[in-house]
């Protein structure tokens, strides 16, 4: 309440200083500049007085019960009773109360009845048109706060439900770490690689793999909720290493990398979820049009690039959520520090993620 008062107030005081700064000015041009040095205070004092009034009137009244409401017709019937009646009380006071009580100045100085209109219509369209620029001004202030409320709350809801899908698929995580134990897991993998590791060493090498990027997504994310860029380039190897060998190595992928801070901190599965995108999708038996892979990574950014030839016919099951959920967790980690190209063409897809500036964290 008391902070209402106090705007309140404040505006009171600017509103007072704006109109003194005015008539100080209008007074000025007319008594100095125009040569006018008989003209009485206490007039231009009820003459500016009548302004505020249809000034007023027109700016909280007038303008935002018919203009706004779109009724032209009866905004424009008033306007003029407003005219009508400033003609009225200018004459009213000017004539009849200031004659009264100036008496034999105001009678030497007394105007003509031509004189006395022409004049009170021009002090009405003055405060008439400044309304209209107090009005469009205050308007255009409140629609402005409006537009940027809107957003705040649109912002807001957009927070709030992609904190219900982090908590959701945290919670869908959890119990899938108490569903299966990962010792047991890990212990029957182990078994595997110690029965195939003579035999088919191929084989072998794909349970490693597997195994690597397995403990990689059950176990939890550090407390910041990154993990090093070095785990997700490793996985990244991985899961082609697996790819080669269930295809026998009848796959083209290219996959190179400049990584000169391998010590980054990135968002977990960022990488590996877009690379597994396009192994589900993506052509990689014409060696013409190998799978590429470009990975760069600086003190200052990260660069991860795809680009592949379009598979058709049978593709592999998917619930076609990871990469939308990796483009909205983007979004929330780095909301001005990523760029996410995607160009979807007919028998091509690219992909370009850049993450820049402080979104590269370095490990302490």
């Amino acid at each position: 309440m008391r902070k209402e008062t106090t705007g309140v107030r404040f505006k009171f005081w600017i509103h007072l200083i704006i109109w003194l700064l005015y008539a100080s000015v209008c007074m000025w041009v007319y008594v100095v500049r125009a040569g006018y040095p008989d003209v009485i205070l206490v007039e231009y004092v009820q003459i500016f007085l009548i302004c505020a009034v249809f000034f007023y009137s027109n700016a909280d009244f007038l303008l935002p019960v018919f203009f706004e409401r779109k009724k032209y017709f009866s905004y424009t019937c008033w306007l003029l009773v407003s005219l009508a009646l400033n003609n009225i009380i200018h004459y009213l006071v000017l004539a009849v109360i200031d004659g009264y009580w100036l008496g034999a100045k105001a009678s030497a100085r007394s105007l003509t009845p031509y004189e006395q209109t022409i004049g009170s219509v021009w002090w009405w369209f003055q405060s008439i048109l400044l309304s209209f620029g107090y009005w469009f001004a205050r308007l255009s202030i409140k629609r402005k706060e409006e537009v940027q409320t809107i957003r705040i709350e649109m912002a807001k809801k957009e927070v709030e439900q992609l904190k219900l899908v982090q908590d959701k698929l945290e919670l869908e995580n959890e119990v899938l770490r108490t569903q299966i134990n990962p010792h047991f897991l890990f212990n029957t993998l182990g078994y595997f690689y110690n029965k195939v590791e003579d035999t088919h060493p191929d084989v072998a090498e794909g349970i490693v793999a597997l195994t690597h990027i397995m403990r990689s997504s059950l176990r939890k994310v550090d407390t910041d909720g990154f993990v090093s860029l070095e785990e997700e380039v490793d996985n990244i190897d991985y899961l082609i290493s697996i790819y080669k060998m269930r295809y026998s190595n009848n796959v083209y992928i290219s996959f190179e990398k400049q990584v000169n801070c391998p010590h980054l901190r990135i968002v977990p599965h960022t990488l590996i979820t877009l690379l597994e995108n396009a192994f589900k999708h993506g052509d990689m038996h014409d060696p013409a049009h190998p799978l590429t892979v470009r990975l760069e990574a600086d003190t200052t950014y990260i660069s991860f690039f795809i680009h592949n030839k379009k598979r058709f016919g049978p593709k592999e099951i998917s619930n076609g959520i990871g990469l939308a959920y990796v483009a909205k967790h983007l979004q929330k980690v780095y909301p001005d520090r990523h760029i996410l190209q995607i160009d979807n063409k007919e028998f091509f897809y690219t992909l370009n993620l850049k993450i820049t500036g402080e979104s590269a964290v370095t490990l302490q």
